[in-house]
């Protein structure tokens, strides 16, 4: 069910800020690393869904990704956020996965289908606010010519731009693997999702450099990506490759792509999309070492090790 917008999304100001130091999280990280933030889609799904939110406060972490916060009343999703400290950096418009539909983007034909989905995004991202939004252009259709999904994606990503123009919300495009949903996507090389957007000409248009997605498509290394298509990526996701856990589960030098991140003076949180490969609690384990304090027996004791 989508929600119309009940506000001009004109006279909205989108309040989306780096957080002050009087915020939850109290370990001390060194100067210059990198913030993180869970993925609630991903990441404590042994707990119920508002639940989450607490842990991952609880855990250190001030800032937060969700694809699909339309399962909350906008008002109720502030309350979560607030009362726990935790921004919201990234979401996506919203979609059936379940029923294999991954984007309406680049869909020809379902334009207005998508538009009433993006509305429904950009409500909640201008009221809660929440930093970036994935304007999925899904699956390539069958017998469908991909430069006829582009076409149509970015006029769609146009009009996404042009509503959220002046707010300081992002609209995210991501190359998807063909590997993720065993489906063949619109766009799966940056090369691809570059192109489309130089053709959009919006300045609220930026890439998702997403570690696991570009392993498994590109060549070369993960370093130099990032140096080639810098200039446009608005957002940054981890998640290891060939099976998409954590680091340390997989092939990817973490501590490396971070301290490229850093040279960069990369400000934004990196957001951990990707499936634990235990228990949430252990499978954060890892960012101890950018100073926060994660300890598996946080875990509730229903959750086994």
């Amino acid at each position: 069910m989508f929600i119309e917008p009940k506000v001009s999304r004109k006279e909205m100001v989108h309040k989306f800020s780096p957080p002050s130091n009087s915020l939850r999280c109290e370990c001390k990280r060194r100067k210059s690393m990198i913030r993180l933030a869970p993925n609630l889609y991903h990441q404590f799904l042994e707990l119920p869904l508002r639940e989450r939110f607490a842990a991952s406060a609880k855990a250190g972490f001030d800032a937060i990704e969700w694809h699909f916060p339309y399962e909350l009343p906008k008002s109720e999703l502030k309350s979560l956020l607030n009362d726990n400290g935790l921004k919201f950096t990234y979401a996506v418009v919203p979609v059936d996965w379940t029923k294999k539909d991954f984007g309406l983007g680049g869909q020809p034909g379902r334009e207005d289908e998508f538009r009433r989905a993006a509305d429904t995004a950009l409500d909640y991202a201008l009221n809660v606010p929440i930093g970036a939004i994935n304007v999925g252009h899904g699956g390539l259709p069958f017998k469908v010519d991909r430069q006829r999904c582009i076409e149509t994606y970015v006029r769609n990503l146009q009009y996404f731009c042009d509503q959220a123009k002046g707010s300081g919300l992002i609209a995210a495009v991501e190359p998807v693997t063909t590997a993720c949903f065993n489906v063949p996507f619109v766009l799966r090389t940056m090369e691809q999702a570059a192109e489309v957007v130089r053709l959009g000409q919006r300045k609220n248009l930026k890439l998702v450099y997403d570690t696991y997605h570009l392993r498994m498509e590109e060549t070369g290394t993960l370093a130099n990506i990032l140096n080639v298509y810098w200039p446009l990526i608005g957002h940054v996701q981890f998640g290891n490759a060939p099976t998409r856990n954590e680091p340390g589960v997989g092939e990817i030098d973490f501590d490396y792509i971070s301290e490229c991140l850093e040279k960069k003076g990369f400000k934004g949180w990196v957001g951990l999309e990707y499936n634990p490969s235990k228990d949430t609690w252990s499978s954060l384990s890892w960012a101890n070492r950018y100073g926060y304090k994660i300890d598996p027996r946080q875990r509730p004791a229903h959750v086994g090790s």
